[in-house]
């Protein structure tokens, strides 16, 4: 019984590193034709665009969960958590409405770190330093954003929003 320690070791080892393939992550999907930006405001690039419905992946979001950092298709990005939905006791609901109670991870944006992971090959990428002075924490709410989300009955896909989403 001396190799039990190990024993215990080993498998607690094998059940840690079972889940970090998808640790922090969530199956999600767009809730409108969605633009994926280079960064969490609309005056950073667009770097790819979902159609209503498709399937993306959640990284996490920021704090009130007003942008997400989602990849699809080979794209990662940033996406307004207003058109982000995944699915929440068997029912597609909306990013900041449900995000709390499913423990989304919230996140926040390094724009020289993410650019360097994702966007090192785009045109775009010479202008890092430009935008490292940006506020885009000023910038305001997402398309799409309300500021109540407990009533997950208005539908954000319904109220008027801009085309930039």
């Amino acid at each position: 019984m001396k190799n039990r320690p190990i024993v215990y070791a080993t498998t607690l080892l094998l059940i840690a590193f079972a889940g970090e393939g998808h640790a922090g992550t969530n199956d999600g999907y767009s809730g409108v034709n969605l633009n994926v930006r280079s960064g969490p405001s609309v005056r950073f690039q667009a770097v790819g665009r979902l159609m209503a419905g498709s399937s993306l992946t959640i990284h996490g979001c920021l704090a009130r969960y007003t942008w997400c950092d989602v990849s699809a298709s080979g794209v990662r990005g940033w996406a307004s958590g207003a058109h982000v939905q995944f699915v929440h006791e068997a029912r597609r609901v909306y990013v900041p409405a449900y995000a709390a109670q499913a423990e989304i991870s919230v996140v926040t944006f390094n724009l020289s770190s993410y650019w360097r992971d994702y966007y090192r090959d785009y045109g775009f990428y010479g202008e890092a330093d430009r935008w490292n002075d940006h506020r885009w924490e000023d910038d305001g709410n997402p398309p799409g954003w309300r500021d109540n989300w407990d009533d997950d009955h208005v539908d954000p896909e319904n109220e008027p929003a801009p085309d930039n989403h």
